[in-house]
């Protein structure tokens, strides 16, 4: 793992029961790799990582496989290996394939309750982040930040309990894959054309949001349903050199 000027682990995490460790340890691990110090493909050292962060290896483990369940490690050569993952574009398609269908559950769930205020302003917060994010120049990180934002407050809203256990997978796709992908210098996705997607997604964003407030459980579904197959479309256009310009992100 390449070194920085700032230490990305500047807490010793000294002194916790060990099953709580190990989500502590999580928890700092994952916080890396979503803001990108971890890079997709970087191997993880136990030895450096428990000095580091003042744990035993058996925490560090626990921790490992907790963001194995998450999909956002990769544990192979008996658990010898363990690399922050990386993935392409098709196996992204794949997961909002499926976020279809919970991304427009959520929605129509959350339409037929009465948002509280918090609730409320959660979702409104998220929606400003990705504007001033997208405002002049696109800031990917900030954007894909709010963005997985965004759906996970909607998945709350909704009030299904069951829906949390899809949480890492939807701040993965949203945050962590999205900017992998357009990271890439083979993409041929030119800045402004990923600027108009973007800017086309957050209107899609609003258009949820509405429905959600309006208590239009249909409508909420569909503007959610049609905005996770934009971006299916965008994905799927992604290796045209300038893009479409007609798909959300």
């Amino acid at each position: 793992m390449a070194e920085t000027e700032r230490d990305p682990f500047p807490v010793k995490l000294l002194g916790r029961a060990q099953t709580r460790l190990a989500d502590d340890v999580a928890h700092v691990l994952r916080d890396l790799i979503l803001r990108g110090e971890l890079e997709p493909g970087s191997r993880l050292l136990q030895i450096q990582l428990s000095e580091r962060l003042g744990v035993s290896r058996t925490p560090l483990r626990e921790a490992f496989r907790i963001l194995e369940r998450d999909g956002l490690l990769r544990i192979s050569n008996g658990n010898k290996t363990v690399e922050v993952v990386e993935l392409g574009k098709e196996p992204l398609i794949e997961t909002y394939q499926v976020r279809e269908v919970i991304d427009g559950l959520a929605a129509r769930l959350a339409a037929r309750r009465e948002l509280s205020g918090e609730q409320r302003d959660r979702i409104e917060q998220a929606i400003k982040r990705m504007e001033s994010a997208a405002c002049s120049t696109l800031d990917i990180a900030a954007h894909s930040e709010a963005h997985a934002e965004f759906h996970l407050a909607i998945m709350a809203a909704s009030g299904n309990s069951r829906l949390s256990e899809y949480e890492p997978m939807v701040r993965i796709s949203s945050q962590v894959q999205v900017i992998q992908l357009l990271q890439r210098d083979d993409t041929g996705q030119s800045a402004s054309a990923l600027h108009d997607a973007v800017r086309a997604g957050d209107e899609h964003h609003l258009k949820i949001f509405d429905a959600i407030v309006a208590g239009d459980a249909r409508a909420a579904e569909r503007a959610a349903i049609q905005h996770i197959r934009t971006t299916i479309k965008f994905l799927e256009n992604l290796e045209a050199k300038g893009g479409t310009g007609k798909a959300a992100v």
